[in-house]
């Protein structure tokens, strides 16, 4: 099979009825998610158990991480990822079913109940260590909080910050787990990720937590809109993770070994770079980024923090 042939996939009537559920349930978390205490709305806690490894029959479900709506505003990330990964499995000669993508809670619910599932990129941090198996790692990405840069929350110290500030954060991400973890005390969390710079422009949170380069694009997307929107900047860095592909469940260990093989090969036969370059990223070697991304002795790294200020 050439490059670029994928297989015919399915898509099963139940994810579709799933997913409408899913939208439905995402507007419904827009209206009330603020007046909801914090502790209710947190529901990812280091007690987890693995899902059980029942009615699984080989065939693992790609969630993808691009939406049509997504998709038809040009931002390269989640097309580059969703190439990657079914390319991974196509070649590695593993079978596969395609979802379309879901809120980010809601396809780890599924991942804890149901062995399979695909969902990526993901964060390799402690309490997720044993609910999925590991593929990668397939990014990196330094964890900011970020404000407007006239808002004077730069100037304060990480622990201020995580005393005083209102922080928008994805709802069931690593980073929600994670500034919880450090002493948040007021997260405010949403179901999706794109909804983060609209509540920041609209006074409901000071700074928000996410990935500069989504929110870069995010802030060229808005200004398309409204070219007064501030200037934003990074109030406090302070950490460095890894993104994997995660595989819910006890899936064979045979299967995620010749995933594992199959993306190393890409990274030294071009593809992984070649991928980056379809999709509009960038493709210089001489980038810390695909140095690290490229340097096969990083696999299994998961997070380092680069600021150690508060508990």
């Amino acid at each position: 099979m050439g490059k670029w042939q994928w297989p015919s996939l399915r898509f099963p009537k139940l994810h579709f009825r799933v997913c409408d559920q899913v939208l439905f349930a995402a507007l419904l978390f827009e209206a009330v998610l603020n007046f909801i205490p914090a502790s209710v709305l947190a529901q990812e806690g280091s007690g987890k158990s693995p899902p059980a490894n029942t009615s699984f029959d080989g065939t693992y479900v790609i969630h993808l991480s691009e939406s049509a709506r997504v998709r038809s505003s040009a931002r390269p990330e989640p097309g580059y990822f969703d190439t990657l990964a079914i390319e991974l499995f196509v070649k590695a000669g593993i079978k596969v079913e395609i979802m379309p993508q879901m809120p980010w809670k809601r396809q780890l619910e599924l991942a804890e109940r149901e062995t399979g599932h695909v969902i990526y990129p993901t964060t390799r941090i402690d309490y997720r260590e044993d609910l999925f198996q590991w593929v990668g790692p397939v990014s990196r990405t330094f964890w900011n909080l970020y404000g407007f840069t006239d808002s004077g929350w730069a100037d304060m110290d990480f622990k201020t910050l995580l005393r005083d500030a209102r922080i928008g954060v994805l709802l069931g991400s690593a980073r929600e787990s994670y500034l919880r973890e450090r002493g948040a005390k007021q997260l405010i969390m949403v179901p999706r990720e794109e909804l983060l710079l609209p509540m920041m422009m609209a006074g409901r949170v000071d700074l928000i937590a996410i990935g500069g380069n989504i929110l870069r694009h995010y802030v060229d997307e808005a200004r398309e809109e409204d070219p007064g929107i501030p200037d934003i900047s990074g109030a406090a860095p302070y950490r460095i993770c890894y993104l994997y592909i995660a595989i819910s469940g006890a899936v064979p260990e045979g299967d995620v070994k010749k995933l594992q093989a199959q993306l190393d090969t890409f990274k030294r036969d071009g593809f992984f770079v070649e991928n980056r370059g379809t999709h509009g990223l960038s493709t210089n070697l001489d980038s810390s980024f695909l140095k690290a991304m490229l340097n096969l002795d990083n696999n299994g790294i998961s997070c380092v923090d680069v600021d150690r200020v508060g508990p």
